[in-house]
């Protein structure tokens, strides 16, 4: 094999075959590249899987596990991209929820600490997330902002992490 300017390496002796121009080796590698800049973009946008991110929402105050919640980062509408569904554990479903929704788009007083998660770490919050007080699942059905009642729309878990943690939820209940 030639090394960078055409010479054989390891002081071979001359052979016809290694003068002859390897044209496969004169395409750049561009991997380097390529993964500088996948991380430079994984840096800037939430880990997705299926269209979704996922985000942990901790208490600001005492840090304990509040809600699991996804977002569409790469939807169409603009209302679909702000938009965050979280998980009512007892109907096992995410629902639309507007004042999630309203508390990740605010720069200061969060009421929750937002940390993006991927999939995996999703699926195993799903069982630890505590149930809704009856007051927050009236207030998600009752919108004051961001959201109309039309926007308040629902998905299943089976859609969302898959049937395994479907099971596994119910099993718990």
């Amino acid at each position: 094999m030639d090394d960078i300017r055409g010479e054989p390496q390891g002081g071979r002796p001359y052979d016809y075959f290694d003068a002859v121009p390897n044209y496969t080796d004169t395409v750049p590698d561009y991997r380097r590249l390529a993964r500088a800049i996948g991380q430079s973009i994984a840096a800037t946008r939430p880990l997705a899987h299926n269209g979704r991110a996922f985000w942990k929402l901790t208490d600001a105050d005492s840090g304990a596990l509040a809600w699991l919640a996804f977002t569409r980062p790469d939807a169409r509408s603009a209302l679909a991209r702000r938009k965050l569904w979280t998980l009512i554990p007892y109907l096992q479903e995410f629902m639309a929820n507007w004042f999630v929704s309203v508390d990740h788009e605010l720069t200061e007083q969060n009421q929750w600490i937002h940390t993006n998660i991927d999939i995996y770490e999703a699926r195993e919050l799903a069982l630890l997330v505590p149930q809704p007080q009856a007051e927050d699942v009236k207030r998600i059905t009752r919108p004051e902002a961001l959201l109309t009642l039309d926007d308040i729309d629902r998905h299943k878990v089976t859609t969302v992490l898959g049937k395994g943690t479907a099971q596994a939820m119910k099993a718990r209940r």
